[in-house]
């Protein structure tokens, strides 16, 4: 199985180099030829050539023509899934025609805004004018890897509505219209319960609120938003409860019929049917061929240990899904599952000859283990994905997998079944019921969240801080399986003292050094100064959005090791360079000022007043500044330059805080969104020349005039603009205006821009983030474009 496990992951996965692995796969394979174990050489090589060709079958799937991406065309397809968000709706769509017949073999997301988004469901045939553009990640250090998630989506394109669908057919399915029937009876449930309900039993997860889906995330109960083996167990077990329940009614089925078999088959179809209405999500499809495993060993009395079961459902969950070899959620839940299987064999041996009266402490015994454990095992997993810690995890999930598995699920299946079945009076009821039990469960997370270190954030651990982790976990269980119970768990006690002070000790700030982000079409940029000093300016994003400038920053300092903000500067009030601030709050350990024009737009302003109420919760410091303030610190001044105290303007991009920072004998000027009255209003004050700055609204034309471009004469300007945006930023005559000044012009759509403020040029002291070169995934697609195309 190890065989089998590492030939799919070297040839799937981009841990390593393509030629790296190609040079491991040839080690082990003579490493396995020298100890004549020619069934596990059989594996490893069959393993690497299936994963091989799973890749190359995905990426023809999602390979595309040029002819794709040059204008917006006209294209019909069919609605497989809607996720509805506030103000706009994400399409999953399959069978894409265009008008001229070309196909395309993958799958598409489409973006729908406006009032129509509301008519649209699964299983309609629709037409509409659409704007193409592959895939593409934030060229940021730390960012996530869009283009691999849509690979392994069969995803080929992303698309944005224009103008309004047509609606050419609607030829729902009866699953379609089920899952119809169940939405509407949960629609009239809480809000924030019904988003966690619309989870649970249809697998959309684009109806939790913000708030719940942190709480859950800092709490490590994320996994019961998911539907995946702890709910597909549940409603097996459930169902084969009531079978066995109602076989054992009469002695002569007892005598004349198989009655664990019935139930346990019983309890199989159910969650197989549990698991088809909420879509057989990816999860939910590997946790039913685990159960499957388990069952057919049951049915033909196979005499199978435990562990070979799960084993052999993992084997069969990757000869069908090669591409679950790199899934996080698949590990997570192997990892928990195999803690807790060693952990149940030992104690079953010995817990034996218990007596009756002993039965629920040892009920409340094994949940805590339980917990306990999986917590322990994968908690490098859960780093890595959500960057948290969850250091209420033990008695959040001691609180609702109960609550989850004896009301939350039960109740809403039978609601489930009543709306399917068309009582939609009982239906209500019971989702009413389960929603007041999910509501029940948030109020205790965010109980918890509210405890101090109840959301605390970690650096992003290397891979070898987790391999050692698991081999020093690996060593205690161990010890505990030879009796050793003080041992291992001084053992466990230092691994994990290691793991949480390598992941929560910040990374020392060497030299000062400026980065601009790649945030789309927003702003956002950092100043990192020697005595950990970290200034953050602008971060954009779209209200209600769970992933945005603000989330993306915050990644990219975790990233470089870092998990507070000293200083977050906003410039003014616009989405697209303040929408993303209360996320990037929520993902630090902490903010200590919060810096904001002294103008009145900004205090008028409805997400400025959510910013400030949250800071204020937090106990960050607000500072509202203007003109002529001045803020020195160790190594560094920084001078307001704009706007005057009170200004009003009727372009609200001219309210806009200009900062300028002296720093290592450089000056930065940061100009947010201002045009071309402010400029000429600072031209008039006295202008200095600066080393780098950013273009004044995104590159627009309407800022940048010569007189202001000459005078700063930077030597350095960076364009914050979004990939293919629709204004056409940065504008070429702009561009072209100040490269007659002598200034290099870099885009942040090309790559985060980072600066060694101490290096004597910019050539030598300029990085542009690149993606990882070497991807499987855009090897294989490439190979598939150039060769159909």
């Amino acid at each position: 199985m190890t065989a089998w496990v590492l030939g799919l992951g070297l040839a799937r996965s981009d841990l390593f180099d393509p030629f790296v692995s190609l040079f491991i796969l040839s080690v082990v394979s003579i490493g396995f030829l020298y100890l004549k174990k020619k069934a596990a050489l059989l594996l490893l090589v069959t393993g690497g050539l299936w994963g091989a060709a799973d890749l190359m079958f995905d990426a023809r799937a999602v390979a595309v023509g040029e002819s794709w991406l040059s204008n917006t065309e006209s294209v019909r397809s069919t609605i497989e899934r809607v996720e509805k968000y506030d103000g706009y709706s994400r399409l999953l769509v399959t069978d894409l025609v265009r008008s001229d017949g070309e196909t395309s073999r993958g799958k598409a997301l489409l973006y729908s805004y406006g009032k129509q988004q509301y008519q649209l469901h699964a299983g309609q045939n629709i037409e509409a004018s659409v704007s193409w553009r592959l895939p593409r990640n934030y060229l940021n250090p730390g960012s996530f890897d869009y283009q691999a998630w849509c690979f392994d989506q069969g995803i080929a394109l992303i698309g944005s509505i224009r103008g309004n669908v047509q609606i050419l057919s609607d030829f729902s399915s009866w699953l379609d219209q089920v899952r119809r029937r169940v939405r509407a009876a949960v629609v009239e449930v809480d809000s924030r319960a019904a988003g966690v309900l619309h989870a649970v039993l249809l697998g959309d997860r684009s109806q939790i609120d913000t708030d719940v889906n942190r709480s859950f995330s800092a709490t490590g109960a994320a996994h019961l938003l998911a539907i995946s083996g702890m709910h597909v167990g549940m409603v097996a077990s459930c169902m084969f409860v009531l079978l066995w329940w109602c076989l054992t009614r009469r002695e002569s089925w007892m005598v004349s019929l198989p009655v664990r078999k019935l139930a346990m088959a019983g309890g199989f179809l159910a969650a197989v049917a549990y698991a088809v209405i909420a879509g057989l999500p990816l999860p939910a499809q590997r946790a039913l061929f685990m159960l499957a495993a388990a069952v057919l060993a049951w049915l033909l009395a196979s005499r199978m240990q435990p562990m070979n079961t799960l084993l052999a459902a993992l084997a069969v969950i990757l000869l069908f899904d090669p591409s679950a070899v790199v899934s996080l959620s698949l590990w997570l839940s192997f990892v928990a599952t195999v803690a807790i299987l060693l952990w149940a064999i030992n104690a079953n041996r010995k817990d034996r000859g218990e007596s009756a009266a002993k039965r629920f402490l040892a009920a409340v015994r094994i949940l805590l283990w339980v917990s306990l454990i999986a917590s322990l095992a994968t908690l490098p997993l859960i780093v890595s994905t959500f960057g948290r810690i969850p250091v209420y995890s033990l008695p959040a999930n001691l609180v609702l997998v109960p609550l989850y598995g004896l009301f939350v699920l039960p109740l809403a299946l039978l609601g489930e079944v009543s709306a399917i079945l068309g009582l939609q009076v009982v239906a209500s009821t019971l989702m009413d019921l389960s929603g007041r039990a999910v509501e029940l469960g948030i109020t205790s997370l965010e109980w918890l969240v509210a405890l101090p270190s109840g959301e605390l954030w970690a650096v992003a651990p290397s891979l070898w801080l987790g391999l050692l982790y698991f081999a020093g976990l690996a060593v205690s269980g161990r010890l505990w399986l030879k009796g050793l119970y003080q041992r291992a768990g001084v053992a466990v006690l230092i691994v994990l003292m290691f793991y949480l002070t390598a992941v929560l000790s910040e990374n020392d700030i060497q030299k000062a050094t400026w980065i601009v982000w790649d945030v789309g079409q927003g702003a956002s940029s950092t100043l990192l100064l020697p005595d950990n000093e970290v200034l953050v300016v602008d971060v954009p994003g779209r209200r209600g959005s769970r992933f945005n400038g603000g989330t993306t920053v915050a990644a990219g300092l975790r990233h470089l090791g870092l998990t507070h903000v000293n200083r977050l500067i906003l410039s003014h009030a616009q989405s697209d360079h303040l929408g993303g601030a209360i996320s990037l709050m929520q993902s630090m350990n902490r903010v200590d000022e919060l810096w904001l024009p002294d103008v009145p737009s900004a205090y008028e302003k409805d997400s400025v007043k959510a910013i400030i109420a949250y800071a204020k919760d937090s106990g960050i410091t607000i500072k509202w500044l203007a003109k002529g303030d001045h803020v020195a610190g160790d190594g560094y001044d920084i001078s307001i330059l704009w706007p005057p105290r009170g200004h009003v303007a009727s372009n609200k991009n001219n309210t806009s805080l200009v900062l300028q920072v002296e720093v290592g004998g450089k000056s930065l000027l940061w100009p947010g969104d201002i045009e071309i009255p402010a400029e000429s209003a600072m031209l008039a004050d006295g202008l200095e020349a600066v080393d780098m700055m950013l273009m004044p609204h995104h590159g627009s034309r309407t800022s940048s005039h010569a007189a202001f471009v000459k005078a700063l004469s930077p030597g350095l300007v960076v364009a914050q603009t979004g990939f293919t945006n629709r204004y056409g930023f940065p504008n070429k005559q702009v561009v072209k205006t100040y490269q007659m000044t002598g200034s290099a012009v870099k885009n942040s759509r090309e790559g985060a821009v980072v600066v060694d403020l101490a290096s004597t040029d910019f050539e030598s002291g300029l990085l542009q983030w690149r993606a990882g070169s070497g991807s499987r995934r855009d090897m294989a697609r490439q190979w598939w474009e150039i060769r159909a195309y």
